[in-house]
């Protein structure tokens, strides 16, 4: 797999996505996987906001809203768990950015276009963001906007290399894609909106797919860690 990043100038609110990715990628080939940084999608969705509305907004968004001494954590309307919805000061020119509305959508509406302009069938977007791993430090790059390519490898039923048979395991191809991307995007003022992916082990399809790939807690392994350590807390 072999992973380019794009140095850009900065992207303005409201300026049009295509001409921005048509005018800096300038080559697509058969196979190729785009990934492109959710901010440039929320600025060209004119998602930004006043700061002193954040914590209205965070609540607008969201299903669900715990509130803790550091941030709120936030259950989307329909992307999984979350700290204060998404909703990013950084690179923000003293507002907030707020994640793009229906990224699946617009992840497969940039897959149309730039396969249509580079004559391709098989390619695959993917629309990233940042997030924070629960009992982990650091943030680390996740799907939320897919088209092009299934978003998991199941590997429930098939034998390992002595013949065990995997009970459980399924690997999240999308997200691995999206941390691989995030790693050259960065955070700070890399100017790194774009990143591109050749020869990735995917399976590309032009059905829909979704990247929200969030499991009911009840259902989380990790859910027993948590009572156990609210449990032995001293």
């Amino acid at each position: 797999m072999e992973i380019f990043s794009f140095k850009t100038r900065l992207f303005l609110e409201g300026e049009d996505i295509l001409t921005f990715l048509v005018d800096n990628v300038k080559n697509l080939e058969e196979g190729d996987i785009l990934v492109i940084t959710s901010k440039i999608c929320s600025l060209h969705q004119y998602r930004v906001a006043k700061l002193s509305q954040k914590e209205k907004i965070i609540k607008n968004e969201s299903l669900y809203v715990l509130k803790t001494p550091w941030a709120f954590l936030t259950k989307l309307k329909k992307y999984g768990w979350c700290i204060n919805a998404g909703i990013d000061e950084s690179n923000a020119n003293k507002n907030i950015i707020l994640l793009p509305n229906d990224p699946d959508n617009l992840a497969k509406f940039l897959c149309v276009f730039l396969k249509k302009k580079f004559r391709l069938k098989k390619l695959g977007v993917v629309i990233t963001d940042t997030k924070s791993l629960p009992l982990r430090q650091g943030t680390i790059g996740r799907a939320v906007g897919l088209f092009g390519f299934l978003p998991l490898k199941n590997y429930i039923g098939k034998k390992d290399l002595f013949g065990r048979k995997t009970r459980y395991t399924k690997s999240n191809i999308v997200d691995a894609i999206a941390s691989s991307a995030v790693l050259l995007m960065g955070e700070g003022d890399e100017s790194v909106p774009i990143v591109l992916i050749k020869n990735a082990p995917v399976f590309f399809t032009n059905k829909k797919v979704s990247s929200d790939l969030s499991i009911d807690p009840k259902n989380d392994i990790f859910r027993f860690v948590y009572a156990f350590s609210l449990l032995n807390q001293k």
